[in-house]
Protein backbone atom coordinates (compact mmCIF):
# COMPACT_ATOMS: atom_id res chain seq x y z
CA UNK A 1 0.00 0.00 0.00
CA UNK A 2 1.57 3.43 -1.42
CA UNK A 3 0.58 6.65 0.88
CA UNK A 4 0.57 9.68 -1.02
CA UNK A 5 0.39 12.95 0.22
CA UNK A 6 0.13 16.37 -1.49
CA UNK A 7 0.71 19.41 0.01
CA UNK A 8 -0.76 22.59 -2.06
CA UNK A 9 0.08 26.11 -1.71
CA UNK A 10 3.24 25.74 0.83
CA UNK A 11 6.22 27.10 -0.13
CA UNK A 12 9.25 25.36 1.42
CA UNK A 13 11.58 27.37 0.28
CA UNK A 14 10.94 30.62 2.13
CA UNK A 15 11.72 31.07 5.91
CA UNK A 16 9.16 31.92 8.61
CA UNK A 17 8.85 35.95 8.39
CA UNK A 18 10.15 37.90 11.04
CA UNK A 19 8.21 39.67 13.35
CA UNK A 20 8.88 42.98 14.36
CA UNK A 21 7.83 46.51 15.17
CA UNK A 22 8.11 49.83 13.65
CA UNK A 23 6.87 53.41 15.08
CA UNK A 24 3.73 54.22 13.01
CA UNK A 25 4.46 57.34 10.42
CA UNK A 26 1.33 59.23 11.86
CA UNK A 27 2.93 59.82 15.19
CA UNK A 28 -0.67 60.75 17.19
CA UNK A 29 -4.00 60.87 17.37
CA UNK A 30 -6.13 64.39 17.32
CA UNK A 31 -5.83 65.77 20.54
CA UNK A 32 -9.05 66.15 23.04
CA UNK A 33 -11.49 63.66 24.88
CA UNK A 34 -12.49 60.92 23.02
CA UNK A 35 -15.98 59.67 24.71
CA UNK A 36 -16.84 56.11 24.74
CA UNK A 37 -20.00 54.71 23.03
CA UNK A 38 -20.78 52.82 26.05
CA UNK A 39 -20.53 55.24 28.97
CA UNK A 40 -20.36 59.39 27.56
CA UNK A 41 -18.81 59.64 31.41
CA UNK A 42 -16.07 57.78 30.16
CA UNK A 43 -13.34 57.78 27.76
CA UNK A 44 -9.81 58.86 26.92
CA UNK A 45 -7.91 62.38 27.13
CA UNK A 46 -5.37 63.07 24.80
CA UNK A 47 -3.10 66.46 24.66
CA UNK A 48 0.33 66.02 22.67
CA UNK A 49 2.17 63.00 23.34
CA UNK A 50 0.04 62.40 26.60
CA UNK A 51 -2.55 59.29 27.05
CA UNK A 52 -5.08 59.24 29.90
CA UNK A 53 -8.31 57.32 30.26
CA UNK A 54 -11.53 58.19 32.72
CA UNK A 55 -14.06 57.25 34.20
CA UNK A 56 -17.01 59.84 35.48
CA UNK A 57 -15.18 62.40 34.15
CA UNK A 58 -12.31 62.10 36.65
CA UNK A 59 -8.81 60.87 35.91
CA UNK A 60 -5.48 60.24 38.27
CA UNK A 61 -2.54 61.58 37.27
CA UNK A 62 -0.85 58.23 38.26
CA UNK A 63 -2.83 56.65 35.34
CA UNK A 64 -1.36 59.23 32.49
CA UNK A 65 0.93 57.88 30.02
CA UNK A 66 3.30 58.44 27.33
CA UNK A 67 1.82 56.96 23.70
CA UNK A 68 3.01 55.99 20.55
CA UNK A 69 1.56 54.31 18.03
CA UNK A 70 2.86 51.42 16.40
CA UNK A 71 3.15 48.76 13.49
CA UNK A 72 3.21 45.38 14.01
CA UNK A 73 5.37 43.62 10.72
CA UNK A 74 6.31 40.45 9.06
CA UNK A 75 9.47 40.79 7.23
CA UNK A 76 9.93 38.11 4.63
CA UNK A 77 12.99 38.13 2.01
CA UNK A 78 11.34 40.44 -1.07
CA UNK A 79 8.49 41.92 1.17
CA UNK A 80 6.79 43.28 4.71
CA UNK A 81 3.39 42.86 5.77
CA UNK A 82 1.71 44.90 8.35
CA UNK A 83 -0.41 42.73 10.28
CA UNK A 84 -1.68 45.24 13.14
CA UNK A 85 -1.59 48.95 14.48
CA UNK A 86 -0.97 49.21 18.60
CA UNK A 87 -1.47 52.23 20.74
CA UNK A 88 2.24 51.61 23.27
CA UNK A 89 1.44 53.20 26.62
CA UNK A 90 4.45 53.91 28.47
CA UNK A 91 4.29 54.92 32.30
CA UNK A 92 6.59 55.01 35.26
CA UNK A 93 5.71 51.70 36.21
CA UNK A 94 4.54 50.04 32.99
CA UNK A 95 4.09 49.47 29.69
CA UNK A 96 0.54 48.59 27.89
CA UNK A 97 -0.25 47.64 24.70
CA UNK A 98 -3.88 47.61 22.50
CA UNK A 99 -4.60 47.10 19.44
CA UNK A 100 -6.41 49.00 17.24
CA UNK A 101 -9.31 47.68 15.32
CA UNK A 102 -9.82 50.83 13.03
CA UNK A 103 -9.21 54.72 13.60
CA UNK A 104 -10.33 57.84 11.64
CA UNK A 105 -10.12 61.22 12.46
CA UNK A 106 -12.80 61.40 14.71
CA UNK A 107 -13.14 57.58 15.80
CA UNK A 108 -11.00 54.78 17.32
CA UNK A 109 -12.06 51.19 18.30
CA UNK A 110 -9.63 49.37 20.55
CA UNK A 111 -9.25 45.98 21.75
CA UNK A 112 -9.36 46.39 26.04
CA UNK A 113 -9.48 43.44 27.83
CA UNK A 114 -10.84 40.97 24.78
CA UNK A 115 -13.73 43.29 23.68
CA UNK A 116 -13.77 46.06 21.26
CA UNK A 117 -14.43 49.55 22.68
CA UNK A 118 -15.27 52.77 20.59
CA UNK A 119 -14.70 55.70 20.95
CA UNK A 120 -15.60 59.12 19.29
CA UNK A 121 -13.66 62.46 19.28
CA UNK A 122 -15.78 65.47 21.13
CA UNK A 123 -16.03 67.75 18.54
CA UNK A 124 -16.91 71.06 20.37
Amino acid sequence: MVINVIIIGCNTNEPKPLKLSKYNRQKLLKSGEWISNKDSMSGISIRANKFVFFNKMKFSTKNVYEYEMIDSIYKFSNREDKVGQYILLRGLKDTIYYKIINKTDNSLILKINNKNQTFNLKIN
